[in-house]
């Protein structure tokens, strides 16, 4: 089941793993995923242009998905994250619906699961 979810969403199944020990214990942190706040955090500063905002949301996202091992949206969510600390907003404005969709992908899977 949580391998499964880890291969739809593009993750490192074994790397989860190896971090978390067990199947219900990655079960855990996914909850704790769904409550993690910096997504939000991240939108919100785009849609309202404010770079600093919207870097340091980036860079907590990207954290969190290497440390879930989230492959797919980890790597989106570094990319915007490289954009924003040069203070590129066009360029992260480009790349955001790419973010917005591996995440909600990740969200529906971890929700499915749950």
């Amino acid at each position: 089941m949580i391998k499964g979810l880890y291969e739809r969403i593009e993750g490192d199944y074994e790397k989860a793993l190896s971090r978390m020990s067990s199947d219900d214990r990655i079960k855990k942190y996914l909850t704790f995923f769904l409550a993690d706040e910096s997504y939000q955090q991240l939108k919100n500063a785009m849609e309202n242009e404010q770079v600093d905002e919207a870097f340091r949301a980036a860079h907590t996202l990207k954290g969190v998905c290497q440390n879930m091992a989230f492959t797919a949206l980890g790597k989106v969510a570094e990319e915007i994250t490289e954009e924003l600390r040069a203070k590129n907003m066009e360029n992260a404005k480009k790349i955001f619906p790419n973010v917005e969709r591996s995440y909600k992908k990740v969200i529906d899977e971890i929700n499915a699961v749950i």
